[in-house]
């Protein structure tokens, strides 16, 4: 028998595939299977962007919620803090430490303010109390009104202050003179919550009874006094930090202050009746050389307390006592504008050589008129 040809050979094969049922199943199941896993692989990674976005924008919701309540609740806390003058005849503690206990204190009191409006109770509340010397170019700070009582707030110029600068070592430096600019500070009453900044000691001494927690709608408040140990402006800053409800992480609010000549220094006024007799018992006498100073009436009735119902005349005397200064510097009214707005005033003192007596006059100059 003849062996077949190539075309039988090839047809017979093709016969015997087209007519092998199993191997036309496997090769459909095989094709299914790996359709399906297509689908499946192309499911499940639009599934895993899906919730990946989804994660995403729950997450940047998450942290928007936070520093928007974050944001309400620093505003809904308030921090003031008033000055005030305190006279020469308050009896006052001073620091017992020996090296500071012979210093000229010059005094005023800071009535602090902490006010929790927020819904929100305040946890772990840390206060924080630092002083800095005024630069020359900076405006002394207004006083003003917020509807709760005067406070002390910076003028537009906005002082920046500068709690700490650093040193070539890395080690913090205070910008206030431990010497020549010692403070010291005792609280008379009230609570705040926490110490006052110890980082900055010896410039302020003392401290408050530690209270960390704030509820909602209180006000912490206590009222210091402040012991400067030079007489000259200071720029104040008062921070306070407490932990954020929503991330754990600590926020902080800072209020900026200032502490003006007027407020260390005794201010009393003398009518044109008495002011004859003043002037020789304190030897008082013109400062040649310093221009005059227009002062309004209001703000001479509010500095000096003098009372609405008592007149205010030409030769009038307004006088400034440094505490220990050993002597006394002041303004005599030489005129009243026509509508009783404001009095032209001359300066006086009883030195006219003294280069410190000499260089609070522009300083009280700007704050009478400010």
């Amino acid at each position: 028998m003849s062996e077949p040809t190539a075309p039988e050979r090839n047809a017979a094969e093709d016969s015997a595939q087209h007519h092998d049922p199993a191997n036309s199943e496997t090769t459909d199941i095989v094709q299914g299977l790996a359709s399906t896993a297509q689908t499946m692989s192309s499911s499940l990674q639009n599934m895993q962007q899906a919730l990946l976005a989804n994660m995403q924008q729950a997450a940047q919701m998450t942290m928007s919620m936070n520093m928007m309540m974050e944001e309400l609740v620093k505003r809904a806390v308030q921090v003031g803090v008033h000055t005030e003058r305190l006279r020469l005849s308050s009896n006052l503690s001073m620091p017992s430490d020996t090296s500071t206990s012979s210093r000229p204190w010059h005094r005023c009191t800071l009535r602090v303010a902490i006010n929790n409006r927020s819904p929100i109770p305040l946890l772990k509340v840390t206060t924080k109390l630092w002083f800095s010397k005024r630069a020359l170019s900076q405006s002394p700070t207004t006083i003003v009104s917020n509807g709760s009582g005067t406070q002390d707030r910076a003028d537009e110029s906005q002082i920046e202050i500068s709690p700490q600068s650093r040193s070539s070592d890395d080690k913090p430096t205070t910008l206030v003179d431990r010497e020549a600019h010692l403070l010291a500070f005792s609280s008379a009453q009230g609570v705040l919550p926490e110490a006052v900044d110890t980082r900055v000691e010896p410039l302020v001494q003392g401290s408050l009874e530690p209270s960390s927690y704030l509820p909602s709608g209180a006000t912490a408040s206590a009222t210091l006094v402040l012991s400067v140990g030079k007489l000259e402006q200071l720029n104040g800053t008062i921070s306070v930090e407490f932990v954020s409800p929503g991330t754990g992480e600590t926020l902080s609010i800072v209020h900026r202050f200032g502490i003006r000549l007027l407020h260390l220094v005794d201010c009393s006024y003398v009518a044109a009746a008495e002011a004859g007799p003043a002037l020789s018992a304190q030897q008082l006498d013109g400062l040649p050389g310093i221009p005059t100073v227009s002062v309004g009436l209001g703000r001479i009735r509010e500095v000096f307390a003098v009372s609405p119902a008592a007149g205010i005349a030409p030769g009038a005397l307004l006088l400034f006592t440094p505490p220990h200064a050993g002597y006394m510097i002041g303004l005599r009214i030489g005129s009243i504008s026509h509508y009783s707005q404001s009095a032209v005033c001359k300066w006086i003192s009883s030195i006219s050589d003294n280069q410190v007596m000499l260089s609070l006059v522009p300083r009280l100059a700007e704050e009478l008129t400010a």
